[in-house]
């Protein structure tokens, strides 16, 4: 516990010397200053959002999908921002003083992962949690289902994380996990839409090459497609996604681990 403990604080201190959280909480503020500076929408002095108007349901629905693109625009930021905590821990010099120290080095690089997610998901959760209530403040209701966004969004960047700590591990690079992340967020976009080019493929190697590998790659764009059922209360809309997703995110972080057990210091 107590190596957890200082590893989870040297996480800690880098985020903050890092100023990482300093932007997290620039783009909640302007967020927040537009929100309180909304003007009330009245009819014959009549607010529209307080007054019943405006069917629960529909308030409901346009705050899922506000949260839907700010969760997502969150976790693109903090991308950059967790990109060079595990390349900066494996940095030469630091990490032999690290290894240093009485521990396997699976349990080192796996305690540094949990202590940049963690991070990382508080801070979401405060700053995102700041956001739902002066939006429902000046909607003028509360909608607890929030909270299953705001746990689905830590599930999320749990996937995006684990792409992030292996490119992290295997390269020593935040630019090539970053670069690689995107690469492979744009591809698994691509192969999602895939059903249109099967009707030019036929039953060709091809199609079956492009099934293979949508398949094996996180697909963290579906992922993204419950954020809004969720906070209507209606639950997981697309299951597969999630399901196989956090399956290859497991195996993303193993073989994180390997790599680094096995590399030279």
């Amino acid at each position: 516990m107590n190596k957890f403990k200082a590893i989870f604080i040297d996480s800690l201190l880098e985020v903050r010397d890092r100023k990482i959280f300093y932007l997290y909480l620039v783009v909640t503020l302007v967020v927040v200053l537009m929100l309180v500076l909304l003007p009330n929408f009245k009819i014959d002095d009549v607010d529209l959002f307080e007054s019943g108007i405006i069917p629960p349901e529909m308030l409901n629905e346009a705050v899922s999908r506000f949260f839907d693109q700010f969760f997502g625009f969150m976790i693109f930021l903090m991308v950059f921002g967790s990109a060079g905590l595990l390349p900066s821990f494996l940095a030469k010099g630091r990490i032999e003083l690290t290894l240093s120290k009485p521990i396997d080095r699976y349990r080192l690089l796996l305690m540094k992962f949990a202590s940049v997610f963690i991070i990382m998901c508080v801070i979401l959760a405060i700053l995102t949690t700041a956001i739902w209530l002066i939006l429902s403040f000046r909607l003028g209701g509360l909608s607890w289902y929030f909270f299953l966004g705001l746990l689905f969004a830590f599930v999320q960047f749990f996937a995006v994380y684990s792409i992030v700590f292996l490119l992290g591990a295997s390269t020593n690079s935040a630019a090539v996990a970053i670069m690689g992340y995107f690469i492979i967020r744009v591809a698994t976009g691509l192969l999602a839409g895939r059903e249109a080019l099967y009707k030019f493929l036929g039953e060709s190697i091809w199609k079956k090459l492009l099934d293979a590998v949508y398949h094996i790659l996180p697909k963290i764009g579906e992922m993204a497609d419950n954020y809004v059922p969720l906070m209507k209360g209606q639950g997981l809309s697309e299951t597969y996604p999630v399901y196989s997703t956090l399956g290859i995110s497991v195996a993303l972080i193993l073989l994180a681990l390997l790599i680094f057990s096995r590399r030279d210091y």
